[in-house]
């Protein structure tokens, strides 16, 4: 093996002394020295083919063999750059583009977290019959999910408090006030995730039950961004909210879980028996080798035990469903299925490069024809050849891997600059993992082996004299290889169509999307959220006071318009509902109980955000404590609870039945409905583009003045006369000038709050956009090469028919006709396939002016490449004449 030229030759000084003894055999029978030497040779068979059975006795003759391929496939290579860099450009897109979106989708969902147990994390929902989702749980509830029950899908149970963004703490030391998110969590989910503090400790039992000592662990983020890494910060003190608590360990780089800056126990009180007030959030780790959904049948044993031990008491257990939800697909939704999408279109550009690589290597053996010819002619055997060609392209997929695997290095951080921040989670780390290596080198095999496999199965139905003469003839006029040709070309341009349509979809999806009525006017609104804790402002009185000096401040500030206040913002997360009752009015559940969103607001808010009146009137000034308590609702729940009849003048009673109210004031109080206003879908109900045309939730709107309690995390709402981002500045000094531990967070416009639902559609629009272009892009480079060839192979026979006195018109038809049938049905068939989504689509008629567009297009795109053939016609002629 490894000392080839010594053994080569040992073999030949073997041969030649075997071939000079029969020589002096047969010499010595008579025979004259040539005639004998003839014979002695034709005796052994051949020297070089008697050479190849001896390295093939060998059985180490294939490294060799390997080697000499390699080396004759780099010199091909050297020799035809034109293709070497096609080939390269084309395979390494397709490799690029499969390591870098690989690495997002490995690193933001695969790997999502850093130890196996995270990335087993499932969060429990529940509802019944008449109760609407929820993730919201009771104390007791946590209590008899978590108690000493022996499971076999589950490791444990753990409770998380604040899982929403809007619970949110601030944290107080002696320079400005930073807001960070403080989440309240048992001792258990640091061992269930199986991490442990990298400085200092996490908690004991101990600290986590009722009235135990205020304790926090910090995330590494908070660690190095507010203390610069310092290790002397266990044991330091700490205020949140002005609550001192004491820092006793720090967490690893990547164990940011739930959005949280700093950890702080739960301390549940385990004698507690109030089930009506749902606040916290279960996780349970699955045991390994079991699924989210495969869990079910034990939540589904929990539930039933639940509603026969506390049915009779609790109304609304009637039915009670648990449902588990994958913890990544709660953070990642958005993004997860967009990368499905998107790693489709790669998967179509890695085929595209593929047939693209394949059609020219077709071609490029079709000019080695004499080469083949005589080597088959030589002895050589099919499979040796194809051998040959597979190590030729394998040379090129390792060019080319290395090309794209630097190229999508590269373009990783300006593609997650395109993606939300939202679509990733804390947790995750996204960068050029080894699963992506090994997926894009895989990659890279799988396209040469398709790539080689193409010039291999071209010569194996062709023997010694078919090869000869077409590297005679020097024509292109083969049918065999005219129609691989041809197959090859349609297929690539037919998926790289396909590629480009589904973008032209996705771009006509975003276009129906944008133009939704969402039932309010996002223009010109800032938006920012603040935090009142209840340790500073106690009582309702406090809330409504710092609420109306905020408001007499925004007033005051050069171009504004109209300010509000709200509970929530009209386009963002953390919608709370709210128990309601109709005195008199059956609402066809158990306990005649319902849910509605609820919002608290001022009166200038349905004014601020373009809400418009359907029904009787918006809230006044005068609407405030002491005066009857009022609502306003929305279409969907006058359609809903007063189907046919008025609802203004009618009342509800807002309950407490699941604990989801977030003014527990606000319980058992009677409303009378003054207005009806117009319906506004809230973004927490459309992640998916799906969701935008599912119903709206019904709504009940409630003067902010007769239940501030359910404002402590406050948005305002400011309408703007000029650009509202020109305000922040002015309106972040009113509010430290009020309360200098107040900072605001959630800067944002209305209108921006908005387009963020379209995250999922825009991403994949951009980006599919892209691969559109670069699969159309490849496929034109393609096409372009095999005509030029094709062109180029004829020539010979283009001369032929110039000196037998054909004219250039027949010609140039002869080439035409040529490539007009794939072509002619190629656009036949992408006419179908719109019409064909266009159905698909129900609103949409083949004969909108989007559609004549496209059809438009196409053809054009018809029309140049006629115009393509022409001017290759026009190089061949003048290269002839030349």
């Amino acid at each position: 093996m490894f000392r080839w030229a010594q053994a080569d030759q040992e073999l030949d000084d073997e041969l030649c002394d075997h071939v000079e003894r029969k020589t002096e055999e047969y010499v010595a029978q008579g025979m004259a020295p040539k005639e004998a030497r003839r014979r002695a040779r034709l005796e052994l068979g051949g020297i070089e083919q008697t050479k190849e059975k001896c390295r093939d006795a060998r059985r180490v003759n294939w490294i060799q063999d390997f080697v000499q391929d390699l080396r004759y496939g780099f010199r091909l290579l050297l020799k035809n750059r034109s293709f070497t860099v096609v080939a390269v450009f084309t395979l390494a897109l397709g490799i690029a583009a499969t390591a870098a979106l690989f690495s997002i989708f490995d690193g933001a969902y695969i790997r999502f977290g850093e130890t196996a147990q995270v990335n087993r994390v499932v969060l429990l929902s529940q509802h019944s019959k008449d109760r609407l989702p929820s993730f919201d749980f009771s104390a007791p509830e946590y209590f008899d999910i978590a108690g000493p029950h022996h499971y076999k899908s589950f490791d444990g149970f753990f409770a998380v408090h604040g899982l929403s963004a809007t619970l949110s703490e601030n944290l107080a030391r002696e320079e400005n006030p930073e807001r960070v998110r403080a989440v309240h969590v048992t001792a258990n989910m640091f061992p269930l995730y199986g991490i442990s503090a990298i400085l200092g400790r996490t908690f004991t039992t101990d600290e986590d039950r009722s009235g135990g000592p205020n304790v926090a662990v910090l995330t590494y983020w908070l660690w190095n961004a507010r203390f610069g890494r310092n290790p002397n910060v266990i044991g330091k003190t700490i205020y949140l909210d002005d609550v001192p608590y004491t820092a006793i360990g720090v967490m690893p780089r990547r164990s940011r879980h739930w959005g949280a800056d700093v950890y702080v126990p739960l301390q549940l009180d385990a004698a507690s028996n109030n089930r009506s007030e749902r606040d916290l959030s279960i996780a349970g780790v699955a045991k390994e080798g079991f699924s989210a959904e495969q869990t079910q049948p034990e939540l589904a044993y929990l539930a039933h035990r639940e509603e026969a031990e506390y049915g009779a008491a609790h109304p609304e257990y009637k039915g009670l469903i648990y449902e588990p939800v994958d913890v990544r697909k709660g953070v990642v939704g958005d993004l997860r299925i967009a990368l499905y999408i998107l790693m489709g279109a790669v998967g179509l550009l890695a085929l595209i490069t593929a047939a693209n690589i394949a059609s020219l290597s077709v071609a490029r053996t079709l000019a080695r024809a004499g080469e083949i010819g005589t080597r088959l002619a030589l002895g050589a055997m099919p499979a040796r050849l194809a051998r040959q060609f597979l190590t030729e392209s394998a040379l090129l997929a390792v060019l080319a891997g290395a090309v794209g695997l630097a190229a999508g290095a590269s373009v990783l951080k300006p593609i997650l600059a395109v993606v939300p921040a939202r679509y990733i989670g804390d947790e995750a780390e996204v960068h050029t993992s080894p699963a992506a290596l090994i997926i894009s080198i895989s990659i890279a095999l799988l396209l040469s082996a398709l790539v080689g496999l193409a010039p291999a199965i071209f010569i194996s139905g062709r023997g010694v004299t078919m090869n000869l003469q077409l590297s005679r003839t020097r024509s292109a006029t083969d049918r065999g290889s005219r129609r691989t040709r041809t197959a090859l070309v349609l297929v690539e341009i037919a998926l790289a169509f396909i590629v480009v349509m589904g973008a032209g979809l996705m771009a006509r999806t975003y276009q129906r999307v944008t133009s939704t009525d969402l039932g309010f006017r996002p223009d010109r609104v800032l938006t920012m959220m603040m935090t009142l804790p209840e340790s500073k402002y106690p009582g309702g009185i406090d809330l409504a006071n710092f609420s109306q000096e905020l408001l007499r401040r925004m007033h005051s500030l050069p171009g504004v318009i109209e300010v509000c206040a709200s509970s929530n913002r009209p386009a963002g997360s953390g919608l709370a509902f709210h128990d309601f009752s109709i005195p008199g009015r059956s609402l066809n559940t158990a306990d005649g109980i319902a849910t509605a969103a609820y919002r608290t607001v001022t009166p200038a808010y349905f004014a601020v955000v373009g809400t418009s009146l359907r029904e009787g009137r918006f809230f006044v000034e005068q609407d405030g404590p002491g005066k009857a308590d009022i609502a306003v609702v929305n279409e969907s729940f006058a359609r809903t609870y007063f189907p046919g009849d008025d609802a203004v003048g009618k009342q509800i009673r807002l309950e407490n039945r699941t604990g989801t109210t977030t003014s527990q004031s606000a319980s058992n109080s009677l409303l009378q409905i003054v207005g009806v206003v117009k319906d506004a879908r809230q973004i927490a109900h459309w992640q998916e583009v799906s969701d935008l045309y599912k119903p709206i939730t019904p709504e009940i709107y409630v003067p902010l003045w007769q239940h501030p309690e359910a404002a402590r995390e406050l948005g305002l709402l400011i309408k703007a006369a000029v650009d509202p981002g020109t305000l922040t500045d002015a309106v972040r000094r009113e509010v430290l000038g009020i309360d200098s531990e107040r900072p605001v967070y959630s800067v944002e416009t209305l209108e921006g709050l908005a387009e963020n639902a379209l995250g999922p559609t825009r991403l994949c629009l951009v980006i599919l956009g892209a691969f559109g272009g670069v699969a159309l892009l490849t496929a034109c480079v393609g096409l372009y090469a095999i005509v030029s060839y094709s062109v180029t192979q004829r020539t010979h026979e283009i001369g032929i028919r110039e000196i037998s006195g054909e004219r250039t018109c027949k010609r140039r038809s002869a080439k035409h006709l040529e490539f007009l049938p794939s072509l002619l049905v190629r656009y036949a068939a992408q006419d179908s396939k719109c019409r064909f989504w266009c159905r698909l689509q129900g609103n949409a008629s083949f004969i909108s002016p989007l559609n004549w567009t496209e059809g438009g297009l196409k053809w054009m795109g018809f029309c140049r490449r006629c115009i393509s053939f022409t001017s290759k016609s026009w190089l061949s002629e003048s290269h002839n004449e030349g």
